[in-house]
Order: C-alpha cells, then structure tokens, then sequence
C-alpha cells in the first residue's frame, strides 16, 4: 500500500509539473515520437544503462572480494540486476539493496555480516562520488547560480560520506560510548556488531580499495551521464555539452531521494529545474528525464526475469 502510495506521488509530481510549467502534452508527444524514431540513440541509451548497471555490478563484487566474500563475478551481476528489478519500482534503491544482502548472505552464510557490508560499503563509495561531481557541477556552471545547493552537497553529503568511509574511530574507542556500551552487553548481538564495524573500517585500512570503488563509481555515472546525452541527441535537443554533463549528476542525485518509485517526479523535478541552463528547454529536460526512467524500467524487466529465474533454481530465499 505504501508503495502504491509513493508511486501515485509520484505520478502526481509529474502532472503537477506539466501544469506548472503549462507544458504542451502535444509537443512531449513529438518528442517521444522523435525519440521513437532514433533507434540508432535508444539503442544507444540503453547500452549506456547496461554499461552503468555492469559498473554497479563489478564496484560491489569489488567490495566483496575486499571483505573475503567468495562471490563470482556472474553471480554478483546476476543478483545485482534482480535487484535493480526491485530499485524500479520500490523509494529509492534500499528495495534492491536489501535483496543484494539477503541473497549474497544466503550464498555465503559464514559472512553474511561482510555480505552484508559490501553493499553498505560501495553505496558510500558511490554517493560519495556522485555528491562530489554534483557539487563541482554546480559550482562550476556558469554564474554559480547554484551555489548555496553546491557548498550544502558538499558540507552536509559528501564530507560526511567520507568520513564514515574513510575516518571511522578505532572499536576500543567507540566502546566507551554509552550506546556501544549497552550493545556489547548483548551476548549474541556484540560479536554481530563488532563483525559489521570491523568490516564498516575496512575503508580506513585499505585505501587502495577505496580508491578503486571510486573509480568504478565514476565509470558508473559517466555511463549515466552518457545515456542522458543519448537521448537528449534522440529527442533532437541542442545542449551545450559541458554544463550538460556538469549539471546531470545534480539530476542523479535528487533522483537517489527515496521519496517515490524510481525517483519518478523528483528526477524530472531537478532535470527541469537545472537542465535549462545547459540549453535544454524545459519540455526536452521533461521528455529526457522520462525517457531515462523508461530505459532503467526495461533493464528493471530483465532483472525479473533474472530474478524468476534465480527463484525456480532454488537460490532465492522465499521471503526475498
């Protein structure tokens, strides 16, 4: 119910700017058109998406290797995609997350714990990333109009991000705070708690590893990045390509929000908003960010597919 919730809240948003920016539903429709007729660009986009996804896929098999968890590379990019089928219709992207633990834990039950912490550990990796180009962007799009949004990405998003990937205090020092204190006094919740930290500091002990989760997340929003181009080419817009591709990571970032179904409404809000300013008008930043949803929709319907079949070979758990 509360999913059909934030799905309708988000339909709502995008009506809302259509009537709000007195949009010509006839002239979205061209577009879509347009874009219908650039196989060559959806095609494109979508390879673009696949690229993003497998750069997903391979930063998390990366942060499993890190913590001794024995994942292949096609079982990790098999269950990264089911899970996106859940991150496209679920707030935000913990629905595919939580699915990404249950089965890695299920595979690997002597580090469920580690398992666990991949994913923790290259999400950080990856906001960390995206918050950092997001405030360059913006900071570096002619007449900083967006500076305020930039210094708060930075302050308040990416510095902590950090931190807690990379400055996490010693365990005997966080013991002596008086919630760690009363947690350790459980017998069977401290050894778990003390596993789940000791792999959360796995950033401060291998930096090297941090470094390459990084560079994995910036091919990952590179490939988003290129797909927005893409179809900003197939509805036959005009931008100017470098405040394009500094301005879209800010888009990205509103779209992590988890506030409706796939950041559907919260994405075409921000593209609407910011895009205008890489010369793309309004109605092609709507038809752009719509059409990017679509295309993640279709690889979400092959990650169902995936995830079926994962099911009826008996490695999915039944509650997943």
């Amino acid at each position: 119910m509360r999913a059909l919730l934030k799905l309708a809240i988000g339909a709502a948003l995008v009506v809302w700017l259509l009537r709000r920016q007195d949009f010509d539903r006839a002239a979205l429709a061209r577009l879509a058109a347009h874009l219908l007729g650039e196989p060559l660009w959806l095609a494109a986009t979508l390879a673009a998406v696949l690229a993003c996804l497998l750069c997903g896929a391979l930063r998390w098999r990366l942060a499993l290797a890190g913590l001794g968890v024995p994942l292949s590379r096609g079982r990790a990019g098999a269950v990264f995609l089911a899970g996106h089928f859940f991150n496209g219709f679920l707030p935000g992207s913990t629905g595919g997350d939580v699915v990404r633990a249950v089965y890695a834990a299920r595979d690997v039950p002597s580090r469920a714990p580690e398992a666990v912490m991949s994913i923790v550990i290259e999400r950080l990796a990856g906001v960390a990333v995206l918050l950092l180009l997001s405030a360059a962007g913006l900071l570096l799009t002619p007449g900083r109009r967006h500076l305020p949004l930039a210094l708060a990405l930075f302050a308040c998003g990416a510095l902590p991000t950090l931190a807690a990937l990379l400055a996490l205090p010693e365990a005997g020092r966080v013991k002596r705070w008086p919630l760690v204190r009363h947690v350790a006094g459980v017998p069977r919740v401290a050894p778990l708690a003390h596993r789940l930290y000791a792999a959360l500091r796995i950033g401060r002990s291998r930096p090297k590893l941090v470094l390459e989760l990084a560079g994995w997340s910036v091919l990952q929003h590179a490939a988003a990045v290129a797909s927005w181009l893409a179809l900003a080419a197939g509805v036959g817009a005009a931008v100017q390509p470098l405040p394009f591709v500094l301005l879209v990571p800010a888009v990205l970032t509103a779209q992590m929000l988890p506030l409706t179904p796939g950041g559907l409404g919260v994405r075409e809000g921000a593209a609407v908003a910011l895009l205008p300013a890489a010369g793309l008008a309004a109605p092609h930043a709507l038809a752009v960010a719509l059409a990017s949803y679509g295309a993640s929709l279709a690889w979400s319907a092959a990650g169902g597919v995936v995830f079926v079949l994962l099911r009826e070979r008996g490695r999915a758990p039944p509650a997943a």
